[in-house]
């Protein structure tokens, strides 16, 4: 009687009773009884509410981790598996049954870099189903996009130079097509190369708008002794366009260093080679002489002067280098990972610092639901910014995965995904949206869809005649305004794991 009243206590506890007793210190002889009667039953809540209740009461051991372990990967939580596998490796590293629950759990959660170290370690014919390539090539990938812009054309065109101004200009971004090629290396089971080259082909048009006055003859008068010619300057405005490209090839180079204790080491570099004719306006003022009068008595004429405005315009090719060093250190906390990283570049002739602390987090234990919150500081000259961003994904179905993100803040001479991608255009950037669909094909294969959505303002330049109230002289003086304008990106892409 006294036996069975014993498992009945073992069963009861172990689905119900104990929760109600979270607080209660356990011993290591019940918190080994109950571990191991739960896990030989499989009941994993129950081992998991035990096991977590006798690590608060400072008992640890090998056969609790691993009892902890295999019931969080039968749930299916691989990220709390993979920390208490790692526990009783610990305590026991020829266990080849925890090696295997621990490589697979590896590879449930992308950790390639730990997979390969424990495959390292183990003999080859344990490794039979291994999902993941031993080679020097890990992963090739190809994507290529276009944009669609709204600032194509100026809307507010009748008005460039802005209100009683005499010259005005503004440069759009029309629409772009972008290219990337991208190959993974695998130099040891520690460290792994990125490599990558971009190539974006923008289509701009500088707009041009000026006003002066012009000489008209509105009249001649024939009088008895003379005849006189009679003008008004009416203020004339006029208005041309240049179109022209923007090329822009990258070269980027990452590097992962995986060291013990989940911490990664993340440097890179960015190489950014822009070329594009530079449009430039030139005014010259010059004096005219047109006939004021005719004197009939000596039939001569008599002329008068004016000031002159004239402009001309020069296209002059143009290229330059810039360069982006980042560095990425992340440390993996369970079911959460944080980060901090930072860079610096020297985009269109000024100089950029950045630091950031991000958490990237698992609710589920696993893949199929996972987030990542940034927020970084953004330093150029006398000119600082807080940029924050928003990730959301996870699996929709057994072979499609989606994703969601949002950037808010002026990310302009900015960048993100440790200086993979450069933000360098003129233009600021208000914030940015997207999605991001993937396919797995197989084994191998992958098909990737990524929508983007950016709010930018391009900048409009005019300058207006003003005076000073001291000297009374007038001066021309810059103003500067921003238009929004909204572009739309569309990305497929294909990636082949080897």
């Amino acid at each position: 009687m006294t036996i069975k009243f014993l498992f009945l206590f073992i069963f009861l506890t172990c689905l119900a009773a104990f929760p109600a007793n979270a607080s209660t210190r356990l011993d290591f002889q019940t918190a080994d009884m109950l571990t191991y009667r739960c896990y030989n039953e499989q009941k994993w809540d129950s081992v998991i509410l035990v096991g977590k209740q006798a690590l608060r009461s400072d008992i640890d051991y090998y056969y609790l981790r691993v009892r902890l372990g295999i019931a969080y990967f039968e749930k299916k939580e691989y990220f709390p598996a993979t920390t208490h596998l790692k526990k009783a490796r610990q305590f026991n590293s020829g266990d080849a049954f925890v090696a295997d629950y621990l490589y697979r759990s590896y590879v449930m959660t992308n950790q390639t870099e730990e997979a390969s170290l424990l495959r390292a370690q183990a003999p080859r014919e344990v490794w039979d189903t291994a999902k993941y390539s031993q080679g020097f090539l890990q992963q090739l990938h190809f994507e290529t996009g276009y944009t669609l812009s709204s600032d194509r054309n100026p809307a507010n065109l009748p008005t460039l130079m802005g209100k009683d101004s005499i010259y005005g200009e503004q440069d759009l971004y029309g629409n772009n097509f972008y290219g990337n090629f991208a190959v993974n290396l695998r130099a040891s089971n520690r460290l792994s190369f990125s490599l990558a080259y971009n190539y974006l082909n923008f289509n701009k048009t500088k707009y041009i708008q000026y006003g002066h006055a012009e000489a008209h003859l509105d009249s001649i008068g024939d009088r008895p002794f003379s005849r006189d010619y009679f003008y008004s300057f009416p203020w004339k405005i006029h208005d041309t366009s240049f179109q022209y490209h923007v090329q822009q090839h990258e070269v980027y180079l990452g590097a992962t260093l995986s060291l013990p204790w989940g911490i990664r080491i993340m440097p890179a570099v960015h190489w950014v080679h822009v070329s594009s004719p530079m449009v430039s306006a030139s005014v010259k003022t010059d004096s005219i002489s047109d006939t004021a009068y005719y004197l009939k008595s000596d039939g001569t004429y008599h002329l008068f002067k004016y000031p002159s405005i004239v402009y001309s315009y020069t296209q002059k090719d143009t290229s330059f280098n810039n360069y982006l060093a980042a560095l990425r250190i992340s440390k993996d906390l369970g079911r959460f990972s944080i980060a901090l990283s930072g860079s610096w570049s020297n985009l269109n002739g000024k100089t950029q610092e950045q630091a950031g602390l991000s958490l990237t987090y698992f609710p589920l234990g696993n893949l199929n639901l996972y987030g990542t919150t940034a927020v970084t500081g953004f330093f150029q000259g006398s000119e600082s910014r807080i940029l924050l961003s928003q990730v959301l994904g996870g699996r929709l179905t057994p072979w499609m995965w989606g994703e969601v993100n949002f950037n808010y803040g002026d990310y302009t001479n900015a960048n993100i995904s440790n200086g993979a991608i450069v933000y360098n255009n003129s233009d600021k950037i208000d914030y940015r949206a997207g999605g991001t669909l993937t396919f797995v094909l197989g084994k191998h294969i992958q098909l990737s869809l990524i929508y983007q959505y950016f709010r930018k303002e391009s900048q409009q330049i005019y300058y207006i005649k003003s005076q000073d109230p001291v000297s009374h002289e007038i001066r021309e003086v810059q103003q500067t305004q921003y238009n929004k304008y909204n572009s739309n990106t569309l990305i497929g892409g294909i990636t082949w794991k080897l």
